[in-house]
């Protein structure tokens, strides 16, 4: 096992379409939950998380409860940081990422997914949830209304952020009684948005990402192909021996050996289905280190998470590796700082990755760095500089100076203009959203619109925008970390976009 390859993944989906609940639930049948306490069995933790759950009235989250460990999360039902556990299988050491589904914390959702090499897409197959999943411009109505399109969202944000290594889990076929009709019209569904945006954002071998796209049918509340049939059964029927001779309670053993019953009946359901179980599609994932090889070649490139003062250590940053190789004892810039837009030089001590030293980091390797610097201090590092090599330095862009022309795909109106309650406005100029772009959020300016006076929701074109504090893009030929982004207004994606062309000095006097 020492010797697996490490993957982040991100679990990503609508709120309340069971994605927490599924991936909790397929992580007790793995026998790979843990305390955050004490090192105990599984079937102890899920005894207690069933009675915790079934006391607060919420006996149905108790799976969920594996991945949402705070208890703020617990009380709303809803996944509201982003949370970290680690499974292994044959072939990978899976980081899973499991990242808010609410609208309302969105921002959290773009920092996990951001640290990604795959991701599993969760989408509910009942009939009005997944309609208002990816309904847009503002249709969807009751429960959901004030969460519209978050399953669109996701995709949006999950492919302007270069990860197309996914897994779609249509999740809730119980509710639709295992409907195959359902799972294709919701498989083909979700492949023409993949298919539109990949085109749109120009992923490199497009063809080959939307092929590699596994979907699979799934029940996360009652556990049906999370795992093999075979695998989930003898799981399970463990967990019970277990629980039995390790004395658990009577109504947690009677729900397992109920929920025996009821997986049976859904592999029963899902009989026309051929293809793999969910943790088999994991496994069919491109290796990361077949990007590795390729980005580690490129220039340095480490857009900043995170700046932390420890005491007895110093200033440590953390970030993704986006491209080359970062080693210890090296000398590197950072850019832009509260101090100034041009690269400051610090010298990089040591690395680790997951609390243990490592002699190099590569691309996808979430790292943290200890730095020490003449005169620059924690406080001045701010959360989307970039980190990369004195020779070949990223070089943050000036507010209303510098400019980046870029490729956009409107995907949402901006409401109503003015008076004219029948015209919805778009992307103009002067307009000012936030790009979302590696590790930054900073709010740039509509300079031109080219050839039209507006972009509206389904167009295509290019614009030149301007920051309003310093940024780093650079061209997505150069940097496919730091060449595409996403717009965002008022909370909801309004497009995306691949950066063409950096122009510094445009707009210099």
């Amino acid at each position: 096992m020492a010797d697996l390859e490490r993957m982040n993944l991100v679990v990503t989906g609508h709120v309340d379409h069971g994605k927490s609940t599924g991936l909790g639930h397929m992580l007790f049948l793995l026998g790979q939950i843990h305390d955050p306490k004490k090192k105990r069995q599984p079937w102890r933790i899920a005894n207690r998380y069933f009675n915790e759950s079934k006391a607060q009235g919420m006996g149905s989250w108790s799976y969920a409860w594996i991945l949402d460990p705070l208890m703020d999360e617990r009380e709303r039902g809803l996944t509201i940081n982003i949370s970290f556990q680690e499974f292994k299988t044959n072939k990978y050491i899976y980081n899973l990422i499991d990242a808010p589904g609410h609208s309302d914390f969105i921002k959290n959702m773009i920092t996990g997914a951001s640290q990604a090499d795959a991701a599993i897409l969760v989408v509910s197959a009942r009939k009005g949830e997944f309609e208002d999943g990816t309904k847009v411009a503002g249709t969807a109505s009751g429960k959901y209304a004030n969460v519209i399109g978050m399953t669109t969202e996701h995709m949006l944000l999950l492919t302007s952020l270069g990860v197309t290594n996914i897994v779609v889990a249509i999740n809730k076929m119980d509710v639709v009684d295992w409907d195959q009709k359902r799972y294709e019209q919701i498989k083909t569904q979700i492949h023409a948005v993949f298919t539109q945006l990949m085109t749109a954002l120009q992923i490199e071998g497009k063809e080959s990402r939307l092929e590699a796209i596994k979907y699979v049918p799934t029940s996360g509340l009652i556990g049906v192909n999370l795992l093999s049939k075979e695998t989930t059964l003898k799981n399970l029927e463990g967990h019970i021996a277990a629980a039995k001779s390790g004395g658990g309670d009577a109504e947690f053993i009677e729900s397992l050996e109920k929920e025996a019953e009821d997986i049976k009946a859904g592999f029963d359901g899902l009989s026309w289905y051929k293809g793999p179980s969910l943790m088999d599609a994991l496994d069919l994932l491109e290796s990361p280190a077949v990007r590795k090889e390729t980005l580690s070649k490129q220039p340095l490139r480490i857009p900043i998470q995170q700046t932390l003062n420890i005491g007895g250590v110093g200033t440590v940053l953390t970030g993704r590796v986006s491209s080359g190789i970062l080693k210890p004892n090296t000398e590197m810039v950072i850019a832009p700082t509260k101090q100034s837009i041009e690269p400051l030089q610090i010298s990089v001590k040591t690395l680790q990755e997951f609390h243990k030293e490592i002699p190099q980091a590569l691309p996808g390797d979430n790292i943290g760095f200890n730095i020490k610097t003449k005169n620059i201090a924690a406080k001045d590092i701010i959360r989307g500089a970039v980190v990369s090599e004195p020779n070949n330095p990223a070089k943050a862009l000036r507010p209303n100076v510098d400019a980046f022309l870029s490729l956009v795909l409107v995907v949402r109106g901006l409401g109503k203009k003015g008076k004219k309650k029948d015209e919805v406005w778009g992307i103009h100029e002067n307009y000012s959203p936030v790009v979302h772009c590696g590790t930054a959020q900073v709010a740039c300016r509509v300079t031109q619109v080219q050839e039209k006076d507006m972009l509206k929701q389904g167009d295509r074109g290019m614009i030149w925008m301007t920051p309003l504090n310093p940024m780093v893009v650079e061209p997505l030929s150069q940097s496919p970390a730091l060449g595409r982004f996403a717009l965002r207004d008022s909370g909801k994606t309004v497009a995306v976009g691949v950066v063409q062309k950096i122009e510094f000095g445009k707009y210099a006097s």
